[in-house]
């Protein structure tokens, strides 16, 4: 019987060691398939990712395509009204009046230079087919004479070249140059009308522009072509604009390009497709211009785009391989020896451990990057609120409440920089070179100027040093001890490393938003460091009276604070453009003309960012307006103000009126109560003011006063016995006859009469 027993429990246990490598057997197959499932979603999401990304790429280069053909037809129309270019259109031979006029539309021409070296050109002229003539900017000549002498072109293909510049059907297309000599080339022809509104008939003429075949691969130098790839451009009839080709790029033969556009076209709306062609496979990715919607074919050879998913793939297949094994492990161990529950606690434990070890290093490791970035947003006055005010400063160290802070930017003389790294062995030699180098001048700063800098790395050779000095401290004392400090580290440099260093600084500020201003302050001193002289303060610089103010990166953070809807910084930005160029200098006219011109285009780039929408397109139509008007810096600052108001946050401005508005409430009794009142108290400029109050009460800043103070007059008449002769005293007016008319005019009786009706309603 106890044999029995022993045979009965030995088949029982069989029986559940089976169950259960059943059980876990089951689970494996099912992690499989899920392993399996994974994998194939892990790379198909991969590749609509890099799909994506390439779609991304594509559309923003095509925007910014659109963007200079839209800065083109803007150009042509704007030369089209104007009276001077058409009046020369119109002469039917060469005489002393068609010279002298033509003189004045050359000058017209010229407030176009700056807005033309922002564009992918080499020039751009306009054809005068009565005359035969063609005239820019710098050129009134001859066509045969500008073929032959400017251009060099062959003259045996005089001819073919005169009938493609003189016919109107060919405008708005890319016309290669390439065939006329060995100069064509290097750029394509695109052709606009001289045709406004009121030219109903055949053109005038045609404004002609040259398209630099290099300029205008610069637009697209984001795509990656991966060596053999290339990008093929064709307009709404299928026919070929252009076309951008690499290095390696194949043969592009007309059989390669037809197969590329029918690929696509059989489904307009796919954006990307995979297609083989014989042992290669491409990959399309296509955008449509929404400026004239051309199409734009980016080709990239396939095993290159997704190279990096062989990786992608491996690893997923090294897991499902690992729980696998893993798996088949853990069903002999739990079904053999049933291990205890506390050994998975354990393992998962251990993980955990590790996980936040490596996340804590990893935290470590991104710091410097957290340090630059945050330093990038304050010397580029990038930073939006408060709140992002409170985190950097907390993570800087920045203490504005006892210091101020001064921009000091450092420039390593270039030649200097070349002999301290010159001849590495290796890349891994320069890298580390370079890091010494940085690691050098980052010692010697904090040696001399304090552990408490913020030091931020502007370029490869020059460093932005902000540095802190207490608030009672005069500002000139500070600016010597710093001197001091810079003259003797520019001499150690010299002395121990062979490094010559030189430095303009900028001025204190205590207020965050405005330390942008010390580090354009700083950058401007600098460019005032002459022979013998290696430092240069801002509050020394004597400027040069005959040229105006307006840097690059002036430029910059002018369409960086439009776009981030920063109101506040807008305005000082102008300020600053105020005191730098109508102050300290005494401009003559036709350099606060190209002034103007300048701070125009960067205002101009950013209009053709925004797209006009159903709620937007009468904000939209008066900027377009004040462009035509003439140029003054409150018109231009003006516009920018309105640009700002398109992108700040909607919010916004209703906070900033319904706080206005009961500041209004509240001071409704002080006759001196104005618009430029409230402008000054509310830090805005009276035209932006102005235009926000109307947008968002739907009333005019001194009708919404006027009302306010005439309710408040009914309900003094009303509820008190102040006398009629008093009542414009306590309602803001200066003398009774305007209370008296401004009452009549609300309420349509004289307040007299109100209160004669009250007494006799009483009696």
């Amino acid at each position: 019987m106890k044999i029995n027993f022993k045979k009965n429990n030995t088949n029982k246990n069989r029986r559940f060691l089976i169950r259960f490598v059943t059980s876990y057997s089951i689970l494996l197959i099912f992690v499989l398939i899920m392993g399996m499932f994974l994998y194939q979603y892990g790379i198909a999401d991969a590749t609509n990712n890099l799909h994506k990304q390439n779609k991304a790429v594509l559309d923003n280069s095509v925007s910014d395509m659109d963007t200079s053909l839209l800065l083109l037809s803007t150009l042509s129309t704007q030369i089209a009204n104007d009276s001077n270019i058409r009046k020369v259109l119109r002469y039917d031979s060469r005489s002393m009046e068609f010279y002298l006029d033509a003189k004045d539309a050359m000058s017209f021409l010229t407030d176009f230079i700056p807005l033309e070296i922002t564009l992918p050109l080499d020039e751009f002229y306009i054809y005068l087919p009565k005359t035969d003539y063609l005239m820019s900017s710098s050129m009134l000549t001859d066509t045969r004479y500008y073929y032959q002498h400017y251009k060099a072109y062959d003259i045996s293909y005089y001819d073919s070249w005169k009938e493609t510049l003189s016919s109107y059907n060919n405008s708005y297309q890319f016309l290669p140059n390439s065939v006329y000599g060995k100069n064509g080339y290097s750029s394509y022809l695109y052709k606009a009308p001289v045709q406004t509104a009121l030219l109903t008939n055949k053109p005038l003429g045609i404004v002609c522009f040259e398209i630099n075949r290099n300029r205008l691969n610069n637009i697209f130098s984001n795509l990656d072509f991966f060596k053999s790839g290339f990008l093929y451009v064709t307009d709404t009839n299928n026919k070929e604009v252009f076309r951008i080709t690499a290095d390696q790029s194949p043969e592009l033969t007309d059989d390669l390009l037809n197969t590329i556009v029918t690929s696509m076209v059989e489904d307009q709306e796919q954006e990307y497709r995979e297609i083989n062609l014989g042992k290669e496979s491409i990959v399309i990715t296509t955008s449509v211009s929404n400026f004239n919607q051309w199409r734009y074919y980016l080709i990239q050879p396939a095993d290159l785009v997704f190279h990096d998913l062989g990786s992608y793939q491996n690893t997923y297949v090294f897991i499902i391989i690992l729980t696998l094994l893993f798996c088949l492990i853990m069903i002999f161990i739990l079904s053999k020896r049933n291990i205890k529950p506390i050994i998975e606690i354990d393992t998962e434990l251990q993980d955990s451990l590790k996980e936040k070890g490596n996340l804590k290093q990893e935290l470590e490791e991104q710091k410097p990057i957290i340090y630059n970035s945050y330093m990038a947003r304050i010397i580029k006055g990038l930073i939006s609120n408060q709140e992002e005010y409170n985190r950097i400063s907390k993570f800087l160290g920045l203490n504005v409440n006892e210091n101020q802070y001064c921009v000091l930017y450092a420039c390593i003389y270039q030649d200097q920089l070349e002999f301290y790294l010159e001849e590495p062995s290796s890349n891994s030699d320069a890298e580390l070179k370079q890091k010494n180098y940085k690691e050098l001048i980052r010692k010697f700063f904090y040696e001399y100027f304090g552990d408490d800098v913020l030091i931020y790395e502007a370029e490869v050779n020059s460093f932005a040093i902000m540095i802190p000095s207490p608030m009672d401290e005069p500002i000139a004392e500070s600016i010597a001890n710093i001197e001091s400090s810079f003259l003797e580290l520019h001499d150690n440099l010299m002395e121990e490393h062979s490094i010559w260093i030189y430095g303009g600084l900028g001025k204190c500020y205590s207020y965050i938003p405005y330390f942008w201003k010390s580090y354009q302050q700083a950058i401007q001193a600098a460019s005032f460091v002459r022979e013998g002289n290696v430092f240069q303060s801002y509050y020394q610089i004597k400027p040069d009276k005959a040229s105006y103010y307006y840097p690059f990166e002036m430029a910059q953070q002018l369409s960086n604070f439009i776009v981030s809807g920063n109101t506040k910084q807008v305005q000082e930005l102008f300020n600053l453009i105020r005191w730098e160029n109508f102050e300290c200098r005494s401009l003559p006219i036709s350099v606060v003309k190209w002034l103007f011109s300048d701070i125009r285009n960067t205002l101009l780039k950013v209009r053709f960012q925004i797209s006009i929408t159903e709620t937007n397109h009468e904000v939209i139509e008066s900027i377009d307006i004040a462009f035509q008007e003439n140029k003054t810096i409150s018109i231009l600052e003006d516009i920018a103000l309105r640009l700002c108001s398109l992108f700040e946050p909607k919010a916004d401005g209703n906070k900033l009126i319904n706080t206005i508005k009961a500041y209004i409430k509240e001071n409704y009794k002080d006759s001196s109560l104005s618009l430029k009142k409230i402008s000054d108290e509310f830090d805005i400029s009276e035209s932006y003011f102005s235009y926000l109050f109307k947008a968002e009460t739907k009333q005019n800043f001194s009708e919404y006063l006027e009302l306010i103070r005439m309710t408040q007059a009914m309900h003094l008449l009303k509820t008190t016995d102040i006398n009629v002769s008093d009542l414009y005293l306590e309602t803001g007016y200066n003398n009774a006859n305007s209370f008296r008319r401004a009452f009549k005019k609300v309420h349509g009786v004289a307040p007299k009469t109100i209160r004669d009706t009250m007494t006799n309603h009483n009696i």
